[in-house]
């Protein structure tokens, strides 16, 4: 270990071909490539420090594999909104925007405010999360080719894009089984599911994502999970005003499921009923926060 002891908070900026990382205090930065050598350099150049926690942006994907790699290797990972950075770098004065910098800022997001790691997700975790992801991009896909089909004059054209539709639905379902055969060699999976599944208006799209794309689930206490997905309402109050509470941020696609499942829990769920009926001078959105409170 370096003859410094001080604890360290790392940043990490994210992009497809290298990982920009600085240290602070140390005031060190370092640069290696996004694939497997470069996360085994870095693991191997942070191990000669005292790492408090290490900060990356959520890039749409790009930063999976560093921080499952850095997990397995026992340091602790917080993988943050890139907006929360961006804002805490403004109101820092921190205008100015390169890969190092967007590094800096990080690491100093790290030791101000301290965000909570990530819990490490297993291998079948981290295929479940891939297989749901990508039934997600298809059934986009999919969504896509059905309004090219209302919209198409050509007949030809028109056929081409039914065939299509048909494959689509057929990977779609392709994908369902794999899901469900990942699924049901998990014990830990297994248990989860039939628990979420028993829940009326929580089917098995909401369930797959929720064990997929939420693995704080069952970890964290409800409040903080509700304001990590983003369905807490948040204050808007200044003074004498009482502002309307709105949700923000969060994690989209586990949020979006969330809302569907209310929508159907409100005709086969007793309490979730109740609650949309008192709920109802206030916006959908804000209903959603219901089924999680």
């Amino acid at each position: 270990m370096e003859t410094q002891v001080a604890s360290q908070w790392v940043g990490i900026d994210v992009s497809k071909a290298k990982l920009d990382i600085a240290l602070r205090p140390a005031n060190k930065v370092l640069q290696v490539t996004n694939q497997e050598s470069g996360w085994q350099e870095l693991s191997e150049q942070l191990k000669k420090y005292k790492i408090e926690l290490i900060i990356i942006e959520s890039t749409g994907g790009m930063e999976r594999g560093v921080a499952h790699k850095l997990q397995k290797e026992e340091f602790k990972v917080a993988v943050i909104n890139p907006k929360r950075a961006r804002d805490f770098a403004k109101a820092s004065g921190r205008l100015a925007k390169t890969d190092k910098i967007d590094a800096e800022v990080l690491a100093h997001f790290g030791e101000a405010l301290q965000p909570s790691p990530k819990p490490l997700a297993s291998e079948s975790q981290v295929a479940l999360s891939d297989l749901v992801n990508r039934r997600s991009q298809l059934v986009e896909m999919l969504n896509s080719e059905q309004k090219r089909a209302h919209s198409v004059r050509s007949s030809t054209a028109k056929a081409d894009i039914e065939t299509n539709i048909q494959w689509l639905k057929q990977r779609i379902k392709g994908m369902d089984e794999q899901i469900d055969q990942l699924r049901q060699d998990n014990e830990e999976s297994k248990k989860q599911y039939e628990l979420l599944t028993s829940v009326p208006g929580v089917g098995r799209v909401t369930a797959v994502t929720l064990l997929s794309m939420l693995p704080e689930l069952g970890e964290l206490p409800l409040k903080k999970l509700s304001s990590l997905v983003g369905i807490a309402p948040m204050n808007c109050d200044s003074g004498q005003m009482r502002g309307k509470r709105r949700i923000i941020g969060g994690r989209a696609r586990v949020r979006a499921v969330l809302y569907m499942s209310a929508l159907v829990a409100i005709q086969h769920n007793p309490v979730i009923r109740v609650c949309r009926i008192k709920a109802e001078p206030l916006s959908d959105k804000l209903f959603s926060h219901f089924e999680h409170d």
